[in-house]
């Protein structure tokens, strides 16, 4: 089984290349032998931005294998690219899902994406993987530390991701992490590790005590490992150049800006510095600080904004250029410039294979420490659960490995037309028309719908006579004449359902025009109870966003005995199975325990007991109410006994009444997809739609017939 692990960051300034990196290097080397046999790599990026696919397919190649990166940085969240992006990441982890491997992905950045956080998560979630946030820490004092604390804590309380491995706290005290931009001591850090081990350690337990956060390590910011020339910074910026004197091998450690504030500046050590001046400092800053300090082995120096003393500044950079340093130039003030400078990526040089394993071996010797055993196998203990889209991708796939063909009644409606080409299109299901041609034809191409001729389309008046034979065998003990099976003969639900009873097709839908009532009757009379079972039930599939529950019954019984309930509950489990879903029944109920009496707890209380006796193995709870149910903390406050603890997935409703109006209040006030309802009991599968269905609750309908037949 594959297991699948997600780099999330949370700020912008994490170095996430060094850190994937880094995790690789860790993994791969300590525990590819004992847990898994593949371990893959992808990114949210496209690797033209993104170089740590490059890194990785150069330098990691025999331990890692790098799968396609799927481009977010330029998709709107919700867009309809954006959808299809999500369903490429799925595709592409549910191909691995039978290796014995791991999958790693690195999220997207911030800067990348202002709708980064919301892709993240979304991601995260629809491929159930397992989430190790990235963010940084640019204040070391206890106040910093709590602050960040809390900010960890709120941004969890509003992004609920399901499973949270543990955080990596990365460049602390990095100068380049500032929100303002008017200080010269803050961006001359120098982290003196020995200095601050005492009280780094105090810190990092500030979070090793909180139960709520799992912190990793924290990873000092190193200004030793910084090795960004001053060529590619300033090709970054976009600047010009004026002198090109040791340009080669200019190499920038620190940057520090020549502002108002200069006579505070108090570090003698300039090795390696770019010096920022605005032109109207130009003078000042060769004056008190190039001639007085003899200051020697900058790396060079970047002029920003504009003066209007054309001469004089000419005369001043024909000065500069006597220092035989790298000097450049840039229309824009410093702010803007230092702003655009915090994409800069200072940490890593992409092609110095010495380099980066000098970077990933201080990085490393933080992470040495986490417990490996969470890449483990052995660690994996949640429960399987499926996501929206993972769900909707697993009804495409598990419907398109037996093409079936669905037959349609309703042809005249154009969702029904719309629903039927994308199901052919996508390989769902062979879907079958009942209408006549020539109107089937112009009603699509009034609504834009481009029909395929390959559809078939069955013309009920030609076929009609065919079937009075066959109705009146069937309902023979029902007293029909002929008169009276002709007239039934022209519903096409009924005809369609003929059709399935005689094996010219596999499954029926409809019900987008029809009454519930009107798809649902031909079917007992006609299809029939399946002998295993005494009923017919239904269950909706609710597509939450954390997790796939199904309700049952919301369309069908109206007011189930006990043993009949049970029964919906049995069928619901068995529909689960079929999904890929492992049941967690709750026998729903306006008391849990034995902290409520009466008639309708009785019988769910009954229903329980009937289903434990037959289904012993079957995960069951009842009578519970629904927060028990779903939530861990109220179960162990009012049923601490439960064999669900707040976990269950299919929710049995004591009646119509209740099932009905909870699924409709629950997808109208919250935007859910409901799939459904879809029929259990009957020999061959007929599924019932809502009548204000979309296209998509159409073509996943279909998809459940598909499979179920």
């Amino acid at each position: 089984m594959i297991r699948i692990i997600m780099l999330v960051p949370l700020s912008e300034d994490i170095s996430l290349t060094t850190i994937t990196l880094s995790l690789i290097n860790l993994i791969s080397k300590k525990t590819k032998n004992n847990f898994f046999k593949s371990f893959f790599y992808f990114s949210l990026i496209n690797s033209s931005i993104d170089k740590t696919k490059l890194i990785v397919k150069k330098y990691f190649l025999d331990d890692i294998i790098t799968l396609k990166n799927i481009d977010f940085s330029n998709e709107c969240f919700n867009s309809n690219q954006y959808h299809m992006l999500v369903n490429e990441v799925i595709d592409q982890c549910y191909q691995k899902k039978d290796i014995n491997g791991f999958i790693l992905i690195q999220g997207i950045n911030r800067n990348k994406n202002p709708d980064a956080d919301k892709i993240n998560y979304e991601v995260s979630q629809n491929i159930n993987a397992e989430v190790i946030f990235l963010d940084n820490l640019k204040d070391y004092s206890l106040e910093g530390v709590h602050q960040k604390k809390n900010k960890i804590k709120i941004f969890l309380k509003f992004n609920q991701y399901r499973y949270v491995l543990g955080f990596i706290i990365n460049n602390v005290n990095s100068p380049f992490i500032q929100k303002q931009y008017n200080f010269v001591e803050k961006l001359n850090v120098i982290y003196n590790l020995k200095k601050n081990q005492i009280s780094f350690d105090i810190k990092h337990d500030i979070f090793l005590k909180d139960k709520f956060l799992s912190i990793f390590h924290f990873i000092p910011w190193n200004k030793h490992l910084l090795k960004s020339s001053i060529i590619e910074i300033c090709n970054f910026l976009d600047a010009k150049i004026i002198n090109t004197k040791n340009i080669k091998n200019s190499i920038v450690k620190k940057i520090i800006i020549f502002d108002e504030n200069y006579t505070k500046i108090t570090i003698k050590d300039y090795k390696n510095a770019l010096f920022f001046v605005c032109l109207s400092r130009l003078e000042t800053f060769i004056k008190d600080l190039l001639l007085k300090l003899k200051i020697n082995k900058i790396s060079g120096v970047l002029l920003t904004g504009k003066c209007q003393v054309v001469k004089k500044i000419l005369y001043l950079i024909n000065v500069l250029k006597d220092f035989n340093i790298p000097i450049f130039f840039i229309n824009a003030n410093t702010i803007t410039t230092l702003s655009r400078l915090q994409k800069f990526n200072f940490n890593i040089n992409f092609y110095d294979k010495k380099y980066i394993d000098k970077i990933l071996k201080h990085t490393s010797s933080y992470l040495k420490n986490i417990n490996l055993n969470i890449f483990s196998y052995d660690s994996v203990n949640h429960q399987k659960k499926y996501s929206p889209k993972e769900f909707c991708y697993r009804l495409k796939i598990l419907s398109k490995k037996n093409i079936k063909k669905i037959i349609l009644p309703e042809s005249y409606e154009p969702r029904i037309l719309k629903a039927a080409l994308i199901s052919n299109n996508l390989g769902i299901a062979e879907c079958v028309l009942l209408g006549n041609e020539k109107k089937i034809f112009k009603i699509a191409r009034d609504n834009e719908i481009y029909l395929n001729r390959n559809i078939q389309i069955i013309d009920p008046d030609i076929i009609r006579e065919n079937y009075v034979s066959r109705l009146l065998e069937l309902r023979k003990n029902k007293g029909i004449t002929e008169s009276s099976a002709t007239k039934q003969l022209e519903d096409n639900t009924v005809l369609a359902t003929l059709l399935l009873e005689c094996n010219k097709v596999d499954g029926l839908v409809s019900g987008s025009i029809n009454t519930t009532a009107n798809t649902i009757r031909p079917a007992l009379q006609i299809i029939k109870t399946n002998p295993i079972y005494s009923l017919v039930s239904s269950i909706f599939f609710m597509l939450f966003p954390q997790e796939v529950y199904i309700y049952g019954d919301c369309a069908i019984n109206v007011n189930p005995t006990a043993e009949e309930l049970a029964e919906i509950a049995i069928q619901s489990a068995n529909s689960a199975k079929t999904f890929g879903i492992e049941p967690r029944v709750a026998m729903l109920s306006y008391s849990s325990g034995y902290s409520g009496y009466g008639m309708q707890v009785e019988k769910v209380r009954s229903a329980t007991s009937i289903i434990k006796l037959k289904q012993p193995n079957l995960i069951v709870e009842g009578p519970i109410q629904y927060d028990a149910a779903i939530s861990r903390k109220v179960a162990q406050l009012k049923i601490p006994n439960s064999s669900i603890l707040g976990s269950a997935n299919i929710f049995i409703f004591p009646d119509l009444n209740s099932g009905n109006i909870t699924y409709k209040a629950v997808q109208r006030s919250s935007g859910l997809i409901c799939i459904g309802p879809m029929l259990q009991g009957l020999r061959k599968p007929v599924n019932d739609l809502s009548r204000g269905a979309s296209i998509e609750d159409i073509v996943y309908t279909i998809a459940l017939t598909a499979i179920q037949s």
